[in-house]
């Protein structure tokens, strides 16, 4: 062999015939080396892209992205048909509930059967108390009052337990349009003009649940898998005591797909509570 020394003094022997390596050289080497790993991994994320299912649109329907989760860019609330109005009595403003204002309804020719902001109440904190939202899946929830009034509730809204305190708020947030957080200034909640559609994400799948949609029920969770997991996700639960909200949705929920998911009657927290637990089980949140 020969003995070549380095230039810090080290040495080192090489077979004879070979030449020795310049740094050039040892860098090129270096770099093609890189170049064929980067080459490996790119071609085994495109097969596994590719051996993934796919629907007739050619979408893959996991219900899980890469990250881990589904449904595109998030879920949408809309609470459809509530029923919020408010009144001066005595000396104040006050939400107008069956409870409380039965007479004062009765004396001006209203059904205290359709005055129930409790109902919104119930469907909001349990939209706002889900795993769902807490994983940071919700971005937006709308309430859509019988009056066309758009109220957006921030999905980071901490909102009054206490039912009274709660219909101060909505007293307030109809008064002053806004409510903001007193530390950071963000907006709450807040009136937003029409129409709905305009505040959903483009793209999105749209689904109104409601006892009178036709067909046999449906196990939601199932549903849920065939939903396309780049789609956006938009669902519409009515926030009143008695009738139904297809005849609403189908403004701004087109084309509408209607669903019902129990063979009785459920109350908006009760639809709400079982619609976002099949979400969170398709999307893997405990």
């Amino acid at each position: 062999g020969r003995w070549w020394k380095g230039a810090s003094g080290e040495r080192w022997e090489e077979n004879v015939g070979e030449k020795p390596l310049c740094g050039t050289e040892r860098r090129g080497r270096t770099g093609v080396y890189i170049l064929v790993s980067v080459v490996v991994l790119l071609s085994a994320l495109l097969l596994l892209l590719i051996s993934a299912p796919l629907t007739t649109r050619g979408r893959r329907t996991t219900g899980l992205t890469l990250l881990g989760y589904g449904f595109g860019e998030g879920v949408w609330v809309v609470l459809e048909k509530a029923h919020l109005r408010y009144a001066k009595i005595g000396s104040q403003l006050s939400l107008l509930n069956a409870q409380d204002h039965a007479d004062y309804l009765v004396k001006h020719d209203e059904d205290p059967k359709l005055y129930r902001p409790d109902i919104v109440h119930q469907a909001l904190m349990a939209v706002l108390d889900s795993p769902l939202n807490k994983a940071g899946r919700i971005k937006g929830i709308y309430v859509h009052t019988t009056d066309n009034h758009i109220i957006y509730v921030s999905p980071s809204a901490r909102l009054p337990r206490m039912f009274r305190r709660f219909c101060q708020m909505m007293v307030e947030v109809m008064q002053r349009m806004r409510i903001k957080s007193k530390g950071s200034g963000k907006k709450l909640l807040k009136l937003v003009r029409g129409p709905l559609l305009d505040h959903l994400p483009l793209g999105s799948t749209k689904i109104a649940f409601s006892y009178q949609a036709g067909g046999e029920p449906v196990d939601f969770f199932k549903y849920a898998k065939k939903i396309p997991e780049d789609d956006p996700l938009v669902i519409a639960v009515g926030a009143m005591a008695q009738g139904h909200i297809l005849n609403e949705t189908e403004k701004y929920m087109l084309p509408q797909t209607a669903l019902r998911i129990s063979s009785y009657p459920l109350s908006a927290a009760c639809a709400l509570s079982r619609i976002l637990t099949s979400l969170e089980r398709q999307c893997r949140i405990l």
